[in-house]
């Protein structure tokens, strides 16, 4: 089959199909700290921080971060930095710094998480998943959420033959399957479904509370759906970072210089050929569709070199020295606890060679 969905199909077990689901939902769902109440900015926080990533990560970083910024407003009045290092863990950044930069804008008008898709739409880093699924779930309006889990779903009960993307005939099936009594419920149990039985490999047909529905688990061709999506070619990456403290054990990081992070703190970028054969330790590190290999250098500096290497700023690179309890309030990059770690288990080991 191709795109196209059966209209008869879909109106001969929709009602069925939705009985089932939520039956299950409620007999199964799992008890989430974002679950306890219906409040949008709570709900928002969390959807915000599960895109791309997994709900163990979440739980810990969702409570972490409400008890730091518990209402909006709290979190509207935050420099970045505060908010970056209560997200830390959780990568993907910038999903933070438009969080933040909403909740400004909202509170600056005295508004509160719209319930109007457009107006949620508008509002910085919010998609159409993230506005379909806060206003479902905080408001009951009737949108669908379609993320990766619930396009697995659709294409399985569907034989949708298209890849793994948030395409028209996924988000037609989905409004059109959409329980409108209970849009909030439906959505979270088609996600839950795809996040627990549904799953891209090894599905639990077995335990499927609406296999009796699934064309594809009737077909025998569970595993063929949603077809792959072409892979690209990741891109390769090397660079040189040295990490540079002072007698005190004080570090200088800088933010601009690394173009895969502009916003990060990190180590100095480093484009001296030579101090490439100096010791060092190589770390591997990979964003999306690149892969890092970077050599991080450690090197003591005295005082006085040390604050001339801080003020080498520029308007495009910034750069601080950082105590050690300064690190705890910045937003730190795996990357920059990598090469922190790094860093430390060369200095143990030169230490030992002593």
């Amino acid at each position: 089959m191709g795109g196209r969905t059966n209209q008869r199909d879909i109106g001969d077990d929709a009602s069925a199909l939705r009985r089932a689901l939520l039956r299950w939902y409620d007999r199964n769902r799992r008890h989430l700290p974002w679950r306890t109440d219906r409040d949008p900015y709570r709900i928002w926080v969390a959807e915000v921080m599960l895109q791309q990533t997994r709900i163990a990560v979440v739980g810990p970083a969702y409570e972490r971060f409400l008890r730091a910024f518990p209402t909006m407003e709290v979190l509207a009045t935050a420099d970045e930095d505060a908010v970056l290092s209560q997200w830390s863990g959780l990568g993907y950044y910038s999903r933070a710094r438009s969080l933040h930069r909403a909740a400004r804008q909202l509170v600056a008008t005295g508004m509160s998480f719209p319930r109007d898709y457009a107006a949620a739409r508008a509002l910085p880093g919010v998609g159409a998943y993230t506005a379909a699924a806060v206003l479902s779930i905080a408001y009951d309006e009737p949108h669908a959420a379609v993320d990766g889990n619930v396009v697995r779903v659709l294409s399985r009960l569907r034989r949708l033959q298209l890849p793994d993307s948030r395409s028209e005939p996924h988000t037609t099936l989905a409004m059109e399957l959409l329980d409108r009594r209970r849009p909030g419920d439906w959505n979270q149990a088609v996600m839950e479904l795809g996040e627990t039985v549904c799953t891209p490999v090894n599905p639990q047909c077995r335990a499927c509370p609406v296999a009796a529905h699934c064309h594809a688990h009737r077909a025998g061709c569970v595993d063929r759906h949603p077809p792959p999506r072409p892979r690209r070619a990741r891109e390769k990456v090397e660079a040189t970072m040295i990490i540079v403290r002072n007698p005190q054990g004080d570090l200088v990081l800088e933010r601009g210089s690394f173009p895969y992070l502009p916003r990060m703190w990190l180590p100095l970028l480093y484009d001296d050929a030579a101090i490439r054969h100096d010791a060092g330790v190589e770390i591997s590190h990979a964003i999306t569709h690149r892969t890092f290999r970077v050599r991080i250098i450690s090197r003591r500096a005295a005082d006085a070199e040390f604050r001339a290497i801080v003020r080498r700023s520029t308007p495009t690179v910034e750069r601080r020295a950082f105590t050690g309890s300064d690190l705890q309030k910045i937003g730190r990059s795996s990357l920059l606890r990598k090469a922190l770690d790094a860093s430390e288990r060369a200095e143990d080991e030169g230490a030992k060679d002593c």
